[in-house]
């Protein structure tokens, strides 16, 4: 590795690795500590603020300041960031710093990613007229309080101290998942009925993480706190209806060759409408209203064309 990339590679690993040693640069790299610190204090001669903690337990770290790193990412990441700026339409206020950082992605981005990333300039993603907008001025507080594990205080319908973990996006809607201060189980938060999000400054004690945070969301959604607890068995295979089905609607539970249909609604009028849609051959386990709500539907339907 000549001296320029190694030096890149520096500011990479300080970047990824914010507080590491110089003995723990020097094993990654493959050179001294000498080395290591000759190249800190070019890269400081440079311009980039480096800020470096003496002792055992100390280390270094990119500081904020007027200078800013060259991008280092590879064509994948390049790849994720430009679908990533093309969905935040999704995010109130920000979608006139997206275009604009687009166009300066695409600007730094190496000749040979170029084609890569005009490919996915023809990638156009409209949200869905019910997706819900989030505020930026809730969203990045939130980013952040999940990267650093701090607590915040969220005002969703009235304020609550949380520990949070991830944040998830689903159907184009961002969803919270967090530990409220004393609870024991983790819960969801729709972020665009977060009104506001501020800071602890502390750490909350939590229980252990869910292993799958999108997967929570998506149980959550299906089968939240509804009115009416919906089962259907329908007469084809599990694997037929997952296509169908995404999981933030409804779970499906095989059974043999058959499988069962569950999921929480507040409006029986709408999952009759929607299992009608599904165009699968089901009966009906409970509510027992529902069977009533699909007949209506279908003498509507006949009524009607």
């Amino acid at each position: 590795m000549n001296t320029a990339s190694r030096r890149l590679e520096t500011l990479s690993l300080l970047q990824t690795h914010p507080g590491i040693p110089a003995a723990g640069l020097a094993a990654r790299l493959g050179v001294t500590e000498r080395t290591v610190r000759r190249d800190i204090t070019e890269l400081r001669g440079l311009g980039y603020r480096i800020d470096g903690e003496a002792g055992r337990a100390g280390g270094y770290r990119l500081a904020h300041g007027s200078t800013m790193p060259p991008l280092l990412l590879d064509a994948d990441e390049v790849a994720a960031v430009s679908l990533g700026l093309r969905t935040a339409v999704t995010v109130d206020g920000l979608e006139t710093a997206a275009v604009t950082a687009l166009a300066k992605l695409a600007q730094v981005v190496p000749a040979r990613w170029q084609a890569r990333l005009a490919a996915l300039a023809d990638v156009t993603s409209l949200p869905s007229q019910r997706s819900r907008r989030a505020s930026r001025d809730v969203l990045v507080p939130i980013a952040l309080a999940c990267r650093v594990n701090e607590a915040i205080r969220i005002r969703h319908r009235r304020p609550v101290d949380v520990q949070p973990h991830r944040l998830v996006a689903l159907r184009r809607n961002w969803y919270l998942v967090a530990c409220p201060r004393d609870a024991a189980e983790w819960r969801v938060y729709a972020v665009d009925r977060i009104d506001e999000a501020q800071p602890l400054g502390i750490r909350l004690p939590a229980p252990e993480p869910p292993a799958d945070a999108a997967r929570l969301v998506a149980d959550t959604l299906a089968h939240g706190t509804w009115r009416h607890s919906v089962r259907v068995r329908v007469h084809t295979g599990a694997d037929l209806v997952r296509e169908l089905v995404e999981p933030s609607v409804a779970t499906v539970v095989e059974d043999g060759d058959e499988c069962e249909l569950r999921f929480g609604t507040d409006d029986l009028d709408w999952a009759a409408r929607w299992l009608a849609y599904l165009n699968l051959d089901f009966d009906v386990v409970e509510p027992a209203e529902l069977a009533d709500r699909l007949r209506a539907f279908g003498a509507w339907l006949a009524a009607r064309h």
